[in-house]
């Protein structure tokens, strides 16, 4: 990266800047969508659909509660992160096993959702320099997760 570029500037101030990751929102919302005939048969065009939006239940209790008539409940937040935290505190050390270059990298890509050929252009590299760099960072992430123990338990488990 050229030292006198605008850029560089920029993105050495927000590397100083030391910003706390963004945190992903949690994709677990239950969004349905289904015909006003209520069955998925061949619709034509002008059949508007039907959305409904439940959030999903913090506890399981809470997603009995809701769950109407002869449905079965939905999964809830409590369920799903139950016995999670060695699988979490995994990944985390995994993260913290990379060097502050391929973090910074990590957030841009990920967590920001710059695109890979604007970081590429900023950083003043080229676009292929910079696809290989992400390659690299997830093989190594790739690796390094699953050498934890606790991953290895999680992907073997009985479903």
């Amino acid at each position: 990266m050229d030292e006198g570029s605008e850029g560089a500037k920029l993105f050495d101030a927000l590397r100083k800047a030391n910003f706390p990751s963004l945190q992903p929102q949690r994709p677990w919302t239950n969004i349905t969508s289904l015909p006003k005939s209520g069955h998925w048969q061949e619709t034509s065009r002008i059949t508007r659909k039907e959305v409904l939006y439940r959030p999903t239940p913090a506890t399981e209790m809470q997603s009995i509660m809701e769950a109407g008539p002869f449905e079965d409940p939905l999964r809830s937040i409590q369920e799903r992160e139950e016995n999670l935290e060695d699988l979490i505190l995994a990944v985390h050390e995994t993260f913290i096993r990379l060097t502050e270059d391929e973090q910074w990298l990590y957030h841009m890509l990920v967590d920001v959702g710059l695109s890979l050929r604007f970081v590429a252009i900023i950083l003043d590299i080229p676009k292929t320099t910079m696809a290989r760099r992400r390659d690299e960072l997830a093989d190594k992430l790739r690796t390094s997760l699953l050498q934890q123990p606790a991953v290895q338990e999680y992907l073997n488990r009985d479903t």
